[in-house]
């Protein structure tokens, strides 16, 4: 147990697909909501996972911007990470398959997961739903 404490996955800024991106993302939340970390462990734990392009992009955006790790917030990591490496393209497109998601050949269990799976990136509608 300890060992998967002290061993997040890393991200080396290889990967081809933005899903594969969100993926690793998606997985340091969870990673950081299991673990109770103090304050400035999240950001440093997602930091220190970072490898080979991704670590050499820190670098620069740490010098360029004057950024003090000690300082970093988990909510300001997040909008400088999915900045470089999770466009609004791709949320665009996201959400585009969402609105023409349809159930084709799929069983109800499929396109159930697949709606519930894109619903993620149209959270106007979780805005809306909350005012009804």
């Amino acid at each position: 147990m300890d060992e998967f404490k002290e061993n997040p996955s890393t991200f080396d800024g290889e990967m081809k697909k933005s899903r594969d991106v969100e993926a690793w993302f998606l997985f340091m939340r969870k990673f950081f909501r299991f673990h109770d970390y103090s304050k400035n462990m999240k950001e440093r734990k997602a930091l220190f996972s970072l490898k080979g392009k991704v670590d050499i992009w820190w670098e620069d955006i740490n010098n360029i911007k004057d950024i003090h790790e000690d300082d970093l917030t988990w909510h300001a990591f997040e909008r400088l990470f999915k900045k470089k490496y999770l466009s609004e393209r791709y949320y665009d497109d996201r959400a585009k398959e969402f609105y023409e998601l349809q159930m084709g050949y799929m069983v109800d269990e499929e396109y159930t997961s697949r709606f519930l799976e894109l619903l993620i990136y149209v959270p106007y509608l979780k805005e809306e739903k909350d005012k009804v």
